[in-house]
């Protein structure tokens, strides 16, 4: 499975990952995958299962595809002006700004 793990977010839409259950003949190269994890052969065990087709899954890339989506999101958010804040708790009465000022009343 070759997830696309670049985002173009804001700039662009990114590609939905689509997951489906992996059938019977796949099982193979699922084993095979699972005994390269256990040997902690992480990045033979990656390379293994990008060069397979039709293979749905929770691998490297699926997850750096998210952590890449998150991050552009994160800058994005983080890149646009604050919001005036529309609410001020105070227990002081006296200090208390005038409520009506700046607002706009629908």
């Amino acid at each position: 499975m070759l997830c696309n793990t670049v985002s173009h977010y804001p700039h662009g839409i990114d590609e939905i990952i689509f997951f489906q259950d992996n059938n019977l003949e796949k099982m193979d190269i699922i084993n095979e995958y699972n005994k390269k994890i256990l040997q902690e052969e992480f990045t033979a065990a990656s390379e293994y299962i990008n060069k397979q087709d039709g293979i749905y899954g929770y691998f490297a890339d699926f997850f750096n595809a998210i952590e890449n989506r998150i991050f552009h999101l994160q800058e994005h958010l983080l890149s646009k002006p604050a919001k005036k804040q529309p609410f001020i708790y105070t227990e002081d009465s006296k200090a208390e700004p005038d409520a009506t000022k700046n607002m706009l009343w629908i």
